[in-house]
């Protein structure tokens, strides 16, 4: 699925039971786990799900 490039839309998407923010035009990504996430730089913007998920797996150390 393509992102939308709007700063105001966001996906968030679990991975293997961790849940993961990311806010749309960026390279930031959090990990949802109450209070302090763990938070992540992309290696770049992310044009569909697929490739933001592949960004994560590659930079979550979870």
């Amino acid at each position: 699925m393509t992102l939308l490039r709007n700063p105001k839309c966001y996906t968030d998407v679990c991975i293997d039971g961790k849940w993961y923010h990311y806010d749309h035009c960026g390279t930031r990504v959090y990990m949802l786990k109450g209070g302090a996430s763990a938070e992540f730089d992309l290696n770049s913007e992310p044009l569909t799900e697929g490739e933001l998920i592949n960004q994560i797996k590659q930079i979550s150390p979870f």
